[in-house]
């Protein structure tokens, strides 16, 4: 998410950071000094669960035993990443090495139905999006599509029992593997009028058709694509797959706050069903095979908060963390659309900042809000099963000083029966991390722990477990957790059980942590989490930085890459505000970067991009940009197709603000800018990264 965009129509609002310290959050993570004084107590109690920083010093890539890496093929990573180095720049269509081909699938309005309508930009209306690929694309997620399930839908209509047992035992040895037809999820994350309608006018805006438009190119699309002789994906219209989740259709809530009275709004009085979900940005896979799609700036669609405020304290208070716009918004859709007025119906806002669950293989299944994982911007929800059968979801809370989270369910995933598993979710334990020094102060190693939100912790004694699902931020508050430099995307690597995380940037930083080393940070950096024993239901860790991104030829960005020396010599290309991740099947970690355009004041400028990094190894840090995208379009998902021969992605907000006067794709006939999903693949039919 960039949160550097200038304008009046923007997706994060700087002003919405609440600063630790601030009336709405006086208790924050300890000071480091005061950390640093409790570090030899704290690793002896932990000695012996987690890998010390005296340990991660010798070599954090060395946490690997020769053996397991070979037997997971990490060698063979050395010699996957060879491509040609794309250059930073800004050209005006997407750039990657030259026996690479990039194959643009599906527009903003572009139809996914047979009776759907044509786009026309010039006549829109609510109907026809609803029914067309959604508007700005980020989250992209790619399940391969088995014969014997596609034939038993197209023939009834929705997933069977048979079908779904099926799907239960080979989803997990498919979902690594070449498959012929697919299934695609886009995230449509918000909407930027000015870049919609060619007769925009602030002075009317919005009209009701514009608010109904808008609503409608929320949410999400999935879509069946299917692979062709020369190995190029295309769209299926007619497949029965298709789906628009958009900003009015109607989602389940789930989980603990199914029902629950701060739930319950004049339109829905059981509390136990929601109009849309908004601002889906990243996401994450279940073991099970099906889609978690995140909503994360939730806060700017809702209007007069204030009166909230004034009126409804005790609701009020459950959103003093993650406050709503006072009077009206920029986008206005309280005008037409009572649900966003909170003066009207102050629990509405209540019922977003959730993550999504949806079955991509079930066109008949509604999407559940999965309140059990807490309520917050969430950023990635990322999924790993413990050594004992329970499922850990990782996310992130996109904002400045905000936390890193961890969800572990209470029950056990049942290879055996995916439908046992649809509702796992629903039950569990939310985890915030606390990220302590090292045996020295300032290496960027350390150790950490999962603190427990629930009323069994003494700092939440007086809460109530619904308390915490509501006001999450406002419980990691009081256990001190530390404050981030904006948490998003969080992947677990397969091959190893490391999970990264992306910290994008944090511009108002000015005291640091040993977590988040720089002030100022304007290029963010990435962290490397290995959790105790390899187990993803642990609640210690240790932690190191991989990368502290910025460009290595300027020393005032303070900038290192993994265990490199010399990371000019070496090639490293320059990198800022890293975003969404993906590891390919060697283990090798691909970032996507939001913002580097605007980070120019401080070295940049050039187009946001798609860049490779090895984590393993000699070459244990060594990056190098793999793909150039669109002035001012952020570069989302990446995903990689099972066999690793396809790089999906998104381009989103191409031309950011200049979506009329700057076209693309290239050549687009209806002569705006769209966002896309693209497919990027080696010509030759190699794996992407040679």
């Amino acid at each position: 998410m960039d949160d550097q965009t200038s304008g009046e129509f923007i997706e994060h609002r700087q002003d919405t950071d609440v600063t630790p310290g601030s009336p709405a959050r006086p208790r924050t993570a300890e000071p480091l000094q005061s950390i640093l004084s409790k570090a030899i107590s704290r690793r002896a109690l932990l000695k012996g669960g987690v890998a010390t920083g005296a340990t991660l010093v010798l070599a954090p890539g060395a946490l690997l035993t020769a053996e397991r890496a070979e037997a997971r093929g990490h060698f063979g990573s050395e010699r996957r990443l060879t491509f040609e180095t794309v250059p930073p720049g800004n050209e005006p269509d997407v750039v990657v090495p030259s026996n690479y081909a990039v194959d643009v699938l599906l527009r903003w309005g572009d139809p996914l139905f047979p009776d759907a309508p044509a786009f026309d930009v010039n006549n829109q209306t609510g109907a026809a999006q609803a029914r067309q690929f959604g508007f700005n694309a980020d989250l992209v997620l790619w399940y391969p599509l088995p014969a014997f399930v596609a034939h038993s839908v197209k023939r009834k209509g929705q997933l069977d029992d048979s079908a779904n047992r099926f799907l239960g035992i080979v989803y997990p040895l498919l979902k690594d593997t070449y498959s012929r037809s697919a299934l695609v999820i886009v995230n449509h994350e918000y909407t930027t009028a000015p870049d919609m309608f060619p007769d925009f006018d602030a002075s009317t805006y919005p009209t009701a058709n514009q608010t109904e438009v808008e609503i409608e190119a929320h949410g999400f699309s999935i879509v069946e694509l299917q692979l062709d002789h020369q190995g190029r994906w295309e769209f299926n219209r007619s497949s029965p797959f298709n789906r628009r989740s958009t900003g009015s259709t109607l989602i389940d809530i789930a989980g603990p706050l199914r029902g629950h009275p701060m739930m319950q709004t004049a339109s829905d009085p059981t509390g136990t069903e929601v109009r849309g979900s908004l601002n889906n940005c990243a996401g994450g896979k279940t073991p099970w095979g099906t889609i978690l799609t995140c909503e994360e700036n939730f806060d700017q669609y809702f209007a007069n908060f204030d009166a909230v405020v004034a009126n409804h304290s005790e609701v009020a208070a459950l959103s003093e963390r993650i406050p709503a716009t006072t009077g009206p918004t920029s986008r206005g859709w309280e005008k037409h659309e009572p649900r966003f007025d909170l003066a009207q119906d102050p629990k509405e806002y209540n019922r977003f900042g959730y993550v999504v669950e949806v079955d991509p293989y079930d066109p008949g299944a509604r999407a559940k809000k999965r309140t059990a994982l807490g309520r917050f911007k969430h950023e990635a929800a990322s999924a790993a099963v413990a050594g004992d059968g329970r499922v850990a979801i990782y996310s992130g809370d996109d904002a400045r000083f905000e936390y890193v989270y961890k969800f572990i369910s209470r029950g056990t995933y049942n290879r055996h029966d995916r439908r046992a598993n649809l509702d796992l979710l629903d039950e569990g334990t939310i985890y915030v991390a606390r990220f302590d020094v090292g045996d020295t102060a300032g290496d960027d190693l350390g150790t950490g722990v999962w603190l427990e939100l629930s009323p069994n912790n003494p700092a939440l004694a007086d809460w109530t477990q619904e308390e915490i699902l509501l006001n999450t931020r406002g419980a990691a508050d009081l256990v001190e957790a530390t404050p981030m430099d904006r948490p998003e995307d969080i992947e677990v690597s397969p091959q190893t059980g490391r999970v990264y995380i992306a910290l994008t940037n944090n511009s108002r930083r000015t005291e640091p942590n040993e977590a988040n080393p720089r002030t100022d940070n304007q290029h963010g950096h990435v962290i490397e989490l290995i959790e105790a024993g390899g187990d993803a239901g642990a609640l210690a860790f240790s932690w190191n930085i991989l990368i502290k991104c910025g460009d290595p030829t300027v020393p005032a960005h303070d900038t290192s890459f993994g265990d490199l020396a010399d990371p000019v010599a070496a090639g490293v290309s320059p990198i800022s505000d890293p975003d969404n991740l993906v590891h390919d099947d060697d283990g090798n970690l691909w970032i996507a970067t939001d913002g580097q355009f605007f980070s120019d004041n401080v070295g940049f400028g050039q187009n946001d991009g798609i860049f490779a990094v090895r984590v393993d190894g000699d070459n244990r840090g060594l990056l190098r940009q793999f793909l150039s995208g669109v002035p001012g379009g952020e570069v989302c998902g990446p995903e990689f197709s099972g066999d690793n021969k396809t790089l999906f992605c998104a381009i989103q907000h191409p031309h950011d603000g200049q979506a009329f006067e700057q076209v693309w794709p290239l050549g687009d006939p209806d002569g705006v800018s769209k966002a896309s999903l693209i497919a990027v693949r080696e010509r030759h039919r190699h794996k992407i990264g040679r």
